[in-house]
Protein backbone atom coordinates (compact mmCIF):
# COMPACT_ATOMS: atom_id res chain seq x y z
CA UNK A 1 0.00 0.00 0.00
CA UNK A 2 1.88 2.95 -1.32
CA UNK A 3 2.25 5.93 1.70
CA UNK A 4 1.64 3.34 4.38
CA UNK A 5 3.99 3.15 7.24
CA UNK A 6 3.32 0.76 10.02
CA UNK A 7 2.47 -2.95 10.00
CA UNK A 8 -0.52 -4.51 8.31
CA UNK A 9 -2.04 -7.34 9.76
CA UNK A 10 -4.52 -10.05 8.07
CA UNK A 11 -7.13 -12.33 10.03
CA UNK A 12 -10.86 -13.32 9.49
CA UNK A 13 -12.01 -12.15 13.18
CA UNK A 14 -10.31 -9.06 15.00
CA UNK A 15 -12.43 -8.85 18.95
CA UNK A 16 -11.17 -5.34 20.44
CA UNK A 17 -10.64 -5.74 23.93
CA UNK A 18 -9.98 -8.38 26.50
CA UNK A 19 -12.24 -8.84 29.04
CA UNK A 20 -14.59 -11.07 29.91
CA UNK A 21 -16.44 -10.32 26.78
CA UNK A 22 -13.43 -10.40 24.39
CA UNK A 23 -11.84 -13.40 25.72
CA UNK A 24 -14.93 -15.64 25.16
CA UNK A 25 -15.78 -13.91 21.85
CA UNK A 26 -12.27 -15.17 20.64
CA UNK A 27 -12.66 -18.61 22.17
CA UNK A 28 -15.98 -19.06 20.43
CA UNK A 29 -15.23 -17.68 17.21
CA UNK A 30 -12.25 -20.26 17.16
CA UNK A 31 -14.18 -22.92 18.09
CA UNK A 32 -17.28 -21.96 15.72
CA UNK A 33 -14.92 -21.71 12.90
CA UNK A 34 -14.01 -24.24 10.21
CA UNK A 35 -10.59 -24.83 10.55
CA UNK A 36 -7.56 -22.62 9.94
CA UNK A 37 -10.02 -19.55 10.51
CA UNK A 38 -7.76 -16.63 12.20
CA UNK A 39 -9.28 -15.05 15.12
CA UNK A 40 -7.33 -11.77 16.53
CA UNK A 41 -7.65 -10.17 19.67
CA UNK A 42 -6.17 -6.99 20.43
CA UNK A 43 -6.40 -5.15 23.75
CA UNK A 44 -4.53 -1.87 24.80
CA UNK A 45 -2.87 -3.42 27.52
CA UNK A 46 -1.66 -6.96 28.55
CA UNK A 47 -4.62 -9.36 27.51
CA UNK A 48 -5.35 -11.57 30.61
CA UNK A 49 -3.97 -8.90 32.51
CA UNK A 50 -6.36 -5.75 31.90
CA UNK A 51 -9.85 -4.49 32.30
CA UNK A 52 -12.73 -4.71 35.22
CA UNK A 53 -12.97 -8.43 34.94
CA UNK A 54 -9.45 -9.10 35.78
CA UNK A 55 -9.56 -6.96 38.58
CA UNK A 56 -13.04 -8.06 40.20
CA UNK A 57 -13.72 -11.11 42.21
CA UNK A 58 -15.54 -12.64 38.83
CA UNK A 59 -18.72 -13.65 40.34
CA UNK A 60 -21.06 -15.00 37.28
CA UNK A 61 -24.61 -15.87 37.60
CA UNK A 62 -25.09 -19.72 36.58
CA UNK A 63 -28.13 -21.36 36.43
CA UNK A 64 -28.27 -25.18 36.99
CA UNK A 65 -29.90 -27.63 34.99
CA UNK A 66 -32.49 -27.90 38.61
CA UNK A 67 -33.09 -24.24 38.62
CA UNK A 68 -35.81 -22.47 37.14
CA UNK A 69 -34.71 -20.68 33.88
CA UNK A 70 -37.86 -18.68 33.62
CA UNK A 71 -38.32 -17.29 36.56
CA UNK A 72 -34.75 -16.55 36.57
CA UNK A 73 -35.20 -14.86 33.03
CA UNK A 74 -38.22 -12.80 34.09
CA UNK A 75 -36.63 -11.33 37.63
CA UNK A 76 -33.64 -10.56 35.30
CA UNK A 77 -35.62 -8.64 33.25
CA UNK A 78 -37.91 -7.20 35.87
CA UNK A 79 -34.48 -6.25 37.43
CA UNK A 80 -33.77 -3.74 34.62
CA UNK A 81 -37.04 -2.30 34.36
CA UNK A 82 -37.62 -3.75 31.39
CA UNK A 83 -35.17 -1.94 29.39
CA UNK A 84 -33.66 -5.31 28.27
CA UNK A 85 -33.63 -7.51 25.57
CA UNK A 86 -35.28 -10.16 26.94
CA UNK A 87 -34.66 -13.30 24.42
CA UNK A 88 -30.95 -12.45 24.50
CA UNK A 89 -31.04 -12.32 28.14
CA UNK A 90 -32.77 -15.85 28.38
CA UNK A 91 -30.23 -16.80 25.47
CA UNK A 92 -27.26 -16.07 28.02
CA UNK A 93 -28.98 -17.52 31.21
CA UNK A 94 -30.20 -20.80 29.55
CA UNK A 95 -26.48 -21.23 28.35
CA UNK A 96 -24.43 -20.45 31.20
CA UNK A 97 -24.03 -24.19 32.69
CA UNK A 98 -22.18 -24.82 29.63
CA UNK A 99 -20.09 -22.16 29.50
CA UNK A 100 -19.21 -23.14 33.25
CA UNK A 101 -17.98 -26.37 31.66
CA UNK A 102 -15.78 -24.32 29.37
CA UNK A 103 -14.35 -22.51 32.11
CA UNK A 104 -13.53 -25.37 34.14
CA UNK A 105 -12.05 -27.16 30.52
CA UNK A 106 -9.56 -24.40 30.75
CA UNK A 107 -8.92 -25.49 34.76
CA UNK A 108 -10.18 -22.73 35.97
CA UNK A 109 -11.80 -23.74 39.45
CA UNK A 110 -15.10 -23.31 41.39
CA UNK A 111 -15.32 -23.95 45.04
CA UNK A 112 -17.54 -27.04 46.01
CA UNK A 113 -19.19 -28.01 49.12
CA UNK A 114 -18.32 -31.58 51.02
CA UNK A 115 -20.97 -33.09 48.96
CA UNK A 116 -19.80 -31.83 45.15
CA UNK A 117 -22.15 -29.08 45.08
CA UNK A 118 -21.53 -25.62 43.41
CA UNK A 119 -21.24 -23.29 45.98
CA UNK A 120 -23.72 -20.11 45.35
CA UNK A 121 -25.08 -17.40 46.48
CA UNK A 122 -28.03 -14.87 45.91
CA UNK A 123 -27.42 -11.34 45.04
CA UNK A 124 -28.54 -7.95 45.75
CA UNK A 125 -31.73 -7.24 44.43
CA UNK A 126 -32.65 -10.33 43.27
CA UNK A 127 -34.47 -13.84 45.00
CA UNK A 128 -33.98 -16.45 42.53
CA UNK A 129 -30.96 -15.76 40.37
CA UNK A 130 -27.50 -17.52 41.83
CA UNK A 131 -23.99 -16.71 41.45
CA UNK A 132 -20.76 -18.26 41.86
CA UNK A 133 -16.82 -17.01 41.49
CA UNK A 134 -13.80 -18.80 40.31
CA UNK A 135 -10.77 -19.99 42.76
CA UNK A 136 -8.40 -16.74 41.91
CA UNK A 137 -10.96 -14.43 41.19
CA UNK A 138 -10.78 -12.19 37.98
CA UNK A 139 -6.67 -12.50 37.80
CA UNK A 140 -7.08 -16.20 37.75
CA UNK A 141 -10.50 -16.32 35.10
CA UNK A 142 -8.83 -14.17 32.50
CA UNK A 143 -5.16 -15.84 32.65
CA UNK A 144 -6.71 -19.00 32.43
CA UNK A 145 -8.69 -18.00 29.35
CA UNK A 146 -5.59 -16.12 27.57
CA UNK A 147 -3.61 -19.25 27.77
CA UNK A 148 -6.87 -20.99 26.30
CA UNK A 149 -6.49 -18.85 23.45
CA UNK A 150 -2.97 -19.49 23.00
CA UNK A 151 -3.56 -23.36 22.64
CA UNK A 152 -6.56 -22.89 19.99
CA UNK A 153 -4.23 -20.74 18.31
CA UNK A 154 -5.59 -17.31 18.52
CA UNK A 155 -3.30 -14.62 17.43
CA UNK A 156 -3.26 -11.84 20.43
CA UNK A 157 -1.91 -8.71 20.10
CA UNK A 158 -0.93 -6.82 23.46
CA UNK A 159 -1.00 -2.89 23.96
CA UNK A 160 -2.79 -2.19 21.37
CA UNK A 161 -4.64 1.01 21.17
CA UNK A 162 -7.29 0.70 18.68
CA UNK A 163 -7.90 4.48 17.18
CA UNK A 164 -10.61 3.71 14.59
CA UNK A 165 -12.42 1.33 12.06
CA UNK A 166 -12.35 1.21 9.03
CA UNK A 167 -15.29 0.95 6.44
CA UNK A 168 -12.59 0.58 3.23
CA UNK A 169 -14.82 0.73 -0.10
CA UNK A 170 -17.68 -0.36 0.91
CA UNK A 171 -20.47 -0.02 3.75
CA UNK A 172 -19.02 -2.72 5.72
CA UNK A 173 -16.43 -2.52 8.46
CA UNK A 174 -13.57 -4.66 7.05
CA UNK A 175 -10.98 -4.12 10.41
CA UNK A 176 -9.17 -1.50 12.32
CA UNK A 177 -6.31 0.76 12.87
CA UNK A 178 -4.27 1.40 16.16
CA UNK A 179 -1.13 2.10 17.29
CA UNK A 180 1.13 0.64 20.39
CA UNK A 181 0.53 2.12 23.55
CA UNK A 182 4.21 2.27 24.58
CA UNK A 183 6.18 2.69 21.05
CA UNK A 184 3.52 4.48 19.06
CA UNK A 185 3.88 1.98 16.65
CA UNK A 186 0.72 1.72 13.76
CA UNK A 187 -0.91 -0.97 12.92
CA UNK A 188 -3.88 -1.74 10.10
CA UNK A 189 -5.53 -4.64 10.55
CA UNK A 190 -7.82 -6.14 7.63
CA UNK A 191 -10.24 -8.32 9.40
CA UNK A 192 -13.83 -10.16 7.49
CA UNK A 193 -15.64 -9.22 10.77
CA UNK A 194 -15.04 -7.13 13.94
CA UNK A 195 -16.22 -7.31 17.59
CA UNK A 196 -15.88 -4.34 19.67
CA UNK A 197 -15.85 -5.92 23.39
CA UNK A 198 -13.92 -2.50 24.81
CA UNK A 199 -15.44 -1.83 28.56
CA UNK A 200 -17.87 0.84 29.58
CA UNK A 201 -16.78 4.46 29.97
CA UNK A 202 -16.09 5.33 33.91
CA UNK A 203 -14.21 8.74 33.89
CA UNK A 204 -11.34 6.98 35.17
CA UNK A 205 -13.70 5.77 38.43
CA UNK A 206 -13.79 2.76 40.42
CA UNK A 207 -10.71 0.75 40.90
CA UNK A 208 -10.03 -0.05 37.56
CA UNK A 209 -8.77 3.34 36.51
CA UNK A 210 -7.70 2.84 32.72
CA UNK A 211 -11.30 1.49 31.62
CA UNK A 212 -12.27 3.76 29.28
CA UNK A 213 -14.50 2.35 26.76
CA UNK A 214 -13.38 4.20 23.82
CA UNK A 215 -14.75 1.23 21.25
CA UNK A 216 -18.22 2.26 21.62
CA UNK A 217 -17.48 5.60 20.51
CA UNK A 218 -15.59 4.18 17.46
CA UNK A 219 -18.53 2.00 16.81
CA UNK A 220 -20.28 5.42 16.62
CA UNK A 221 -18.04 7.15 14.24
CA UNK A 222 -18.24 4.33 12.07
CA UNK A 223 -22.55 4.12 12.02
CA UNK A 224 -23.33 2.38 14.73
CA UNK A 225 -26.03 3.23 16.91
CA UNK A 226 -25.63 3.46 20.47
CA UNK A 227 -28.33 2.68 23.60
CA UNK A 228 -28.75 3.34 27.19
CA UNK A 229 -26.36 6.30 27.69
CA UNK A 230 -28.44 7.87 30.16
CA UNK A 231 -28.22 4.62 32.32
CA UNK A 232 -25.30 4.32 34.74
CA UNK A 233 -23.77 1.54 37.46
CA UNK A 234 -24.27 4.25 40.39
CA UNK A 235 -23.29 2.66 44.06
CA UNK A 236 -22.09 3.53 47.15
CA UNK A 237 -17.97 3.98 47.18
CA UNK A 238 -15.44 5.86 49.47
CA UNK A 239 -12.06 7.41 48.50
CA UNK A 240 -10.40 5.62 51.24
CA UNK A 241 -9.92 2.38 49.65
CA UNK A 242 -11.92 -0.16 47.14
CA UNK A 243 -14.04 -2.96 48.99
CA UNK A 244 -15.08 -5.49 46.72
CA UNK A 245 -17.99 -7.23 48.68
CA UNK A 246 -20.48 -4.93 49.78
CA UNK A 247 -23.37 -7.30 48.72
CA UNK A 248 -22.61 -10.05 50.79
CA UNK A 249 -21.58 -7.22 53.62
CA UNK A 250 -25.13 -6.18 54.00
CA UNK A 251 -25.76 -10.13 53.63
CA UNK A 252 -24.17 -10.15 56.63
CA UNK A 253 -25.65 -7.33 58.73
CA UNK A 254 -24.02 -4.29 57.41
CA UNK A 255 -26.39 -1.39 57.49
CA UNK A 256 -25.90 1.99 55.64
CA UNK A 257 -26.64 5.07 58.41
CA UNK A 258 -26.34 8.31 58.38
CA UNK A 259 -24.97 11.23 60.74
CA UNK A 260 -27.80 10.90 63.02
CA UNK A 261 -27.14 7.12 63.46
CA UNK A 262 -30.31 6.75 61.79
CA UNK A 263 -30.57 3.28 58.78
CA UNK A 264 -31.83 5.26 56.35
CA UNK A 265 -32.85 2.67 53.40
CA UNK A 266 -35.93 1.54 54.98
CA UNK A 267 -37.32 4.69 54.44
CA UNK A 268 -36.51 4.83 50.75
CA UNK A 269 -36.57 1.23 50.05
CA UNK A 270 -39.47 -0.08 52.51
CA UNK A 271 -39.36 -3.83 51.14
CA UNK A 272 -36.10 -4.00 50.01
CA UNK A 273 -33.87 -2.05 52.15
CA UNK A 274 -30.47 -2.38 52.64
CA UNK A 275 -30.66 -5.10 49.88
CA UNK A 276 -31.99 -3.20 47.66
CA UNK A 277 -29.83 -2.91 44.38
CA UNK A 278 -27.12 -0.45 44.48
CA UNK A 279 -28.55 1.88 42.13
CA UNK A 280 -31.49 2.58 44.16
CA UNK A 281 -29.06 2.99 47.16
CA UNK A 282 -26.92 5.85 45.56
CA UNK A 283 -30.54 7.37 44.69
CA UNK A 284 -31.23 7.40 48.71
CA UNK A 285 -27.87 8.38 50.02
CA UNK A 286 -28.10 11.34 47.21
CA UNK A 287 -31.52 12.11 48.87
CA UNK A 288 -30.36 12.35 52.20
CA UNK A 289 -26.76 14.10 51.39
CA UNK A 290 -29.84 16.79 49.50
CA UNK A 291 -31.53 16.76 52.88
CA UNK A 292 -28.13 17.49 54.51
CA UNK A 293 -28.17 13.72 56.73
CA UNK A 294 -24.09 13.64 55.35
CA UNK A 295 -21.53 12.55 56.12
CA UNK A 296 -22.99 8.45 55.10
CA UNK A 297 -21.52 5.60 56.67
CA UNK A 298 -21.36 2.10 55.67
CA UNK A 299 -21.54 0.48 59.82
CA UNK A 300 -19.80 -2.47 59.13
CA UNK A 301 -19.48 -3.12 62.78
CA UNK A 302 -22.70 -4.89 62.45
CA UNK A 303 -21.03 -8.18 60.73
CA UNK A 304 -20.42 -11.15 63.49
CA UNK A 305 -16.76 -11.40 64.30
CA UNK A 306 -16.67 -14.91 62.96
CA UNK A 307 -17.09 -13.53 59.42
CA UNK A 308 -15.33 -10.64 59.57
CA UNK A 309 -12.30 -12.61 58.28
CA UNK A 310 -13.78 -13.25 54.97
CA UNK A 311 -14.01 -9.41 54.32
CA UNK A 312 -10.92 -8.64 55.16
CA UNK A 313 -9.15 -11.25 52.97
CA UNK A 314 -9.25 -12.40 49.63
CA UNK A 315 -8.38 -14.87 46.75
CA UNK A 316 -8.07 -12.11 44.36
CA UNK A 317 -4.28 -11.69 44.12
CA UNK A 318 -4.49 -7.67 43.98
CA UNK A 319 -6.83 -7.39 46.52
CA UNK A 320 -5.07 -9.73 48.90
CA UNK A 321 -1.92 -7.79 48.63
CA UNK A 322 -4.24 -4.41 49.30
CA UNK A 323 -5.17 -5.94 52.80
CA UNK A 324 -1.58 -6.86 53.18
CA UNK A 325 -0.22 -3.63 52.37
CA UNK A 326 -2.95 -1.63 54.86
CA UNK A 327 -2.23 -4.29 57.85
CA UNK A 328 -3.95 -3.01 61.25
CA UNK A 329 -5.36 -0.36 59.43
CA UNK A 330 -7.79 -2.66 57.39
CA UNK A 331 -9.78 -3.33 60.27
CA UNK A 332 -10.15 0.53 61.11
CA UNK A 333 -11.26 1.29 57.75
CA UNK A 334 -13.59 -1.04 56.97
CA UNK A 335 -15.23 -1.93 60.39
CA UNK A 336 -14.53 1.33 61.60
CA UNK A 337 -16.26 5.13 60.20
CA UNK A 338 -15.74 5.63 56.83
CA UNK A 339 -17.35 7.85 55.23
CA UNK A 340 -19.80 6.76 52.42
CA UNK A 341 -20.69 8.45 48.38
CA UNK A 342 -22.76 7.82 46.06
CA UNK A 343 -20.78 7.23 42.84
CA UNK A 344 -20.74 7.07 39.41
CA UNK A 345 -19.04 4.32 38.46
CA UNK A 346 -19.24 4.02 34.60
CA UNK A 347 -21.64 4.58 31.75
CA UNK A 348 -24.28 1.65 30.42
CA UNK A 349 -24.17 2.98 27.00
CA UNK A 350 -23.49 0.39 24.17
CA UNK A 351 -23.88 -0.34 20.85
CA UNK A 352 -27.67 -1.20 19.54
CA UNK A 353 -27.76 -5.25 18.54
CA UNK A 354 -29.69 -8.08 17.22
CA UNK A 355 -29.97 -10.55 19.51
CA UNK A 356 -27.15 -12.16 17.59
CA UNK A 357 -24.84 -9.60 18.62
CA UNK A 358 -24.43 -7.69 15.37
CA UNK A 359 -25.12 -4.43 14.80
CA UNK A 360 -26.57 -2.45 12.34
CA UNK A 361 -23.31 -1.68 10.57
CA UNK A 362 -22.11 -5.34 8.51
CA UNK A 363 -18.75 -6.56 9.57
CA UNK A 364 -19.46 -4.85 13.14
CA UNK A 365 -20.52 -6.91 16.27
CA UNK A 366 -20.38 -6.26 20.07
CA UNK A 367 -20.35 -8.03 23.39
CA UNK A 368 -20.04 -7.47 26.94
CA UNK A 369 -20.34 -3.92 28.29
CA UNK A 370 -19.66 -2.90 24.81
CA UNK A 371 -23.32 -4.11 23.88
CA UNK A 372 -26.64 -2.87 25.02
CA UNK A 373 -28.41 -5.46 25.88
CA UNK A 374 -29.08 -5.33 29.27
CA UNK A 375 -28.68 -1.78 31.32
CA UNK A 376 -28.60 -3.40 34.78
CA UNK A 377 -26.00 -5.99 35.17
CA UNK A 378 -26.17 -6.71 39.13
CA UNK A 379 -23.18 -8.80 40.97
CA UNK A 380 -22.81 -11.66 38.92
CA UNK A 381 -24.78 -11.05 35.85
CA UNK A 382 -22.66 -8.33 35.28
CA UNK A 383 -19.68 -10.82 34.23
CA UNK A 384 -22.68 -13.62 33.17
CA UNK A 385 -23.79 -11.29 30.26
CA UNK A 386 -20.18 -10.68 29.16
CA UNK A 387 -19.43 -14.19 29.02
CA UNK A 388 -22.33 -15.06 26.62
CA UNK A 389 -22.72 -12.32 24.37
CA UNK A 390 -19.14 -12.87 24.43
CA UNK A 391 -20.24 -16.48 23.03
CA UNK A 392 -23.29 -15.69 20.90
CA UNK A 393 -20.60 -12.58 19.11
CA UNK A 394 -18.14 -14.98 18.41
CA UNK A 395 -20.58 -17.49 16.93
CA UNK A 396 -22.56 -14.93 14.70
CA UNK A 397 -18.90 -13.53 13.70
CA UNK A 398 -18.09 -16.56 11.83
CA UNK A 399 -21.46 -16.78 10.94
CA UNK A 400 -21.19 -13.89 8.89
CA UNK A 401 -18.00 -14.51 7.15
CA UNK A 402 -19.55 -16.58 4.42
CA UNK A 403 -22.18 -13.19 4.52
CA UNK A 404 -20.06 -10.48 3.53
CA UNK A 405 -17.31 -10.09 1.07
CA UNK A 406 -13.90 -10.08 1.20
CA UNK A 407 -12.43 -6.80 2.45
CA UNK A 408 -10.46 -4.47 0.80
CA UNK A 409 -8.96 -1.90 2.36
CA UNK A 410 -9.14 1.70 1.06
CA UNK A 411 -5.26 3.43 0.89
CA UNK A 412 -6.56 6.72 1.34
CA UNK A 413 -8.52 5.29 4.11
CA UNK A 414 -6.23 4.02 6.10
CA UNK A 415 -3.65 7.06 5.21
CA UNK A 416 -6.11 9.58 6.79
CA UNK A 417 -6.41 7.42 9.74
CA UNK A 418 -3.08 7.00 10.21
CA UNK A 419 -2.38 11.19 10.12
CA UNK A 420 -5.44 10.85 12.34
CA UNK A 421 -3.74 9.25 14.93
CA UNK A 422 -0.37 11.21 15.03
CA UNK A 423 -2.68 14.78 14.54
CA UNK A 424 -2.39 15.62 18.22
CA UNK A 425 1.67 15.03 18.65
CA UNK A 426 3.55 17.58 19.25
CA UNK A 427 7.16 16.94 20.86
CA UNK A 428 7.34 20.22 22.38
CA UNK A 429 4.07 20.76 24.18
CA UNK A 430 3.49 19.06 28.42
CA UNK A 431 1.30 16.70 28.87
CA UNK A 432 -2.31 18.57 30.22
CA UNK A 433 -5.18 15.69 29.60
CA UNK A 434 -5.43 15.05 33.03
CA UNK A 435 -6.42 18.73 33.65
CA UNK A 436 -9.29 18.35 31.72
CA UNK A 437 -9.72 14.71 33.09
CA UNK A 438 -10.48 15.96 36.47
CA UNK A 439 -12.67 19.26 35.38
CA UNK A 440 -14.41 16.59 33.77
CA UNK A 441 -14.61 14.30 36.61
CA UNK A 442 -15.91 16.96 38.72
CA UNK A 443 -18.62 17.65 36.34
CA UNK A 444 -19.54 13.73 35.78
CA UNK A 445 -19.29 13.12 39.54
CA UNK A 446 -21.58 15.40 40.99
CA UNK A 447 -24.23 13.58 43.11
CA UNK A 448 -27.12 16.14 41.48
CA UNK A 449 -25.83 15.38 37.68
CA UNK A 450 -24.66 11.56 37.75
CA UNK A 451 -27.31 10.37 40.20
CA UNK A 452 -30.45 12.58 41.31
CA UNK A 453 -30.96 14.28 38.57
CA UNK A 454 -32.67 17.95 37.45
CA UNK A 455 -33.15 18.97 33.86
CA UNK A 456 -31.84 22.63 35.03
CA UNK A 457 -28.77 21.07 36.85
CA UNK A 458 -28.52 18.73 32.96
CA UNK A 459 -28.36 22.27 31.22
CA UNK A 460 -25.91 23.92 33.02
CA UNK A 461 -23.89 20.81 32.77
CA UNK A 462 -23.71 20.71 29.05
CA UNK A 463 -23.07 24.02 28.65
CA UNK A 464 -19.67 23.44 31.29
CA UNK A 465 -19.23 20.28 29.23
CA UNK A 466 -18.72 22.04 26.02
CA UNK A 467 -16.27 24.83 27.30
CA UNK A 468 -14.35 21.84 28.72
CA UNK A 469 -14.56 20.24 24.98
CA UNK A 470 -12.92 23.84 23.54
CA UNK A 471 -10.31 23.54 26.30
CA UNK A 472 -9.25 20.24 25.24
CA UNK A 473 -9.09 20.82 21.81
CA UNK A 474 -6.10 22.81 21.64
CA UNK A 475 -4.30 20.13 23.94
CA UNK A 476 -1.53 18.01 22.42
CA UNK A 477 0.61 14.73 23.05
CA UNK A 478 4.63 15.00 23.48
CA UNK A 479 4.81 10.93 23.34
CA UNK A 480 2.57 7.67 22.93
CA UNK A 481 1.59 7.47 26.33
CA UNK A 482 -0.30 11.02 26.38
CA UNK A 483 -1.37 10.46 23.07
CA UNK A 484 -3.39 7.22 24.52
CA UNK A 485 -4.52 9.03 27.56
CA UNK A 486 -5.67 12.18 24.61
CA UNK A 487 -7.72 9.76 22.76
CA UNK A 488 -9.18 8.13 25.59
CA UNK A 489 -10.50 12.00 26.90
CA UNK A 490 -11.68 12.69 23.73
CA UNK A 491 -14.19 10.24 24.27
CA UNK A 492 -14.88 10.45 27.73
CA UNK A 493 -15.84 13.82 26.81
CA UNK A 494 -18.06 12.60 23.73
CA UNK A 495 -19.52 10.01 26.39
CA UNK A 496 -20.42 12.57 28.30
CA UNK A 497 -22.52 14.62 26.06
CA UNK A 498 -24.60 11.37 24.90
CA UNK A 499 -24.91 10.77 28.68
CA UNK A 500 -26.41 14.41 29.69
CA UNK A 501 -28.30 14.76 26.59
CA UNK A 502 -29.91 11.24 27.16
CA UNK A 503 -30.49 12.22 30.74
CA UNK A 504 -32.95 15.13 29.49
CA UNK A 505 -34.47 13.07 26.80
CA UNK A 506 -35.72 10.89 29.23
CA UNK A 507 -38.52 11.97 31.17
CA UNK A 508 -39.42 9.56 33.61
CA UNK A 509 -37.31 8.03 36.39
CA UNK A 510 -36.55 4.24 35.43
CA UNK A 511 -33.52 2.02 36.60
CA UNK A 512 -30.81 3.56 37.51
CA UNK A 513 -31.55 7.06 35.83
CA UNK A 514 -33.73 9.18 38.69
CA UNK A 515 -35.49 12.59 37.58
CA UNK A 516 -35.80 14.74 40.93
CA UNK A 517 -38.23 16.64 37.94
CA UNK A 518 -39.61 13.46 37.21
CA UNK A 519 -39.66 11.22 39.65
CA UNK A 520 -42.24 8.48 38.26
CA UNK A 521 -41.98 5.13 36.09
CA UNK A 522 -43.73 6.19 32.91
CA UNK A 523 -44.55 2.83 30.91
CA UNK A 524 -46.76 4.39 28.53
CA UNK A 525 -44.52 6.87 27.33
CA UNK A 526 -40.85 5.17 27.90
CA UNK A 527 -41.02 1.54 27.42
CA UNK A 528 -38.22 2.25 25.18
CA UNK A 529 -34.69 2.41 24.57
CA UNK A 530 -33.09 5.63 23.64
CA UNK A 531 -30.79 5.36 20.61
CA UNK A 532 -28.04 7.90 19.61
CA UNK A 533 -26.70 7.68 15.81
CA UNK A 534 -24.87 10.27 13.98
CA UNK A 535 -26.71 12.90 11.98
CA UNK A 536 -24.08 14.87 9.71
CA UNK A 537 -22.30 15.18 12.78
CA UNK A 538 -24.20 15.72 15.51
CA UNK A 539 -25.96 13.01 17.81
CA UNK A 540 -29.68 12.83 16.91
CA UNK A 541 -31.75 10.73 19.39
CA UNK A 542 -34.53 8.83 19.11
CA UNK A 543 -36.84 6.31 20.83
CA UNK A 544 -37.14 3.09 19.99
CA UNK A 545 -39.83 0.53 21.57
CA UNK A 546 -38.92 -2.73 23.49
CA UNK A 547 -40.11 -6.08 22.46
CA UNK A 548 -41.39 -8.21 25.53
CA UNK A 549 -42.14 -11.53 24.73
CA UNK A 550 -41.23 -12.88 27.82
CA UNK A 551 -42.06 -10.55 30.25
CA UNK A 552 -44.09 -7.19 30.40
CA UNK A 553 -44.67 -4.72 32.89
CA UNK A 554 -47.88 -4.63 34.68
CA UNK A 555 -48.00 -7.26 37.16
CA UNK A 556 -46.21 -6.44 40.79
CA UNK A 557 -43.53 -3.99 40.91
CA UNK A 558 -39.90 -5.89 41.40
CA UNK A 559 -39.20 -3.56 44.47
CA UNK A 560 -42.36 -4.37 46.31
CA UNK A 561 -42.05 -8.17 46.08
CA UNK A 562 -40.27 -10.88 47.92
CA UNK A 563 -39.88 -14.25 48.16
CA UNK A 564 -40.34 -15.84 51.82
CA UNK A 565 -37.01 -17.93 52.19
CA UNK A 566 -35.38 -15.09 50.96
CA UNK A 567 -31.27 -16.15 51.39
CA UNK A 568 -32.47 -19.98 51.10
CA UNK A 569 -29.63 -21.78 48.71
Amino acid sequence: MNGFSGTLIDTDILVIGAGAGGLLAALSAKRHGAPGTRVTIADTWLVGRTGHTAFSNAWTVVVEPDDDLEAITREIIAGNDWIADQLLIREVLAMSWNRLKDLEGLDLKFPKDDKGRYIRRPTRGLDETRVLCPEGGGLEFSWRLRRGLEAEGVQILDRTFVTGLMRGRGDAIVGAVGIHSRTGEFYAIKARATVVCTNAITFRSGFVRDITGTGTLLAYKAGATLRNAELSYTRPGTPRFYFEGITFAIQEGARFVNAKGEQFMPRHEPVWGDEADVPRIARAMAIEHQQGNDPLYLDMSLVPEPVRETFIKSKVKWMEYFYRKLGKETQTEIFGSTPYYPQNQMTKMGIRTDAACRSDVPGLLSAGLAQAGAANHFAGFHIGMCIGTGWIAGRSAVEELDRLRAPVLDADEVRALHAESNRERNDAEAAKSDRVLRDLQALMFAWDVSVWKHAARLERALDRLATLRETFGALRAPHTHELVRLKETEAMLLAAEFILRASLYRTESRLSHFREDCDFRDDANWLCWVDICDACGAPQLSRTPIPTPISAPGGPERQSVRRTIRGAP
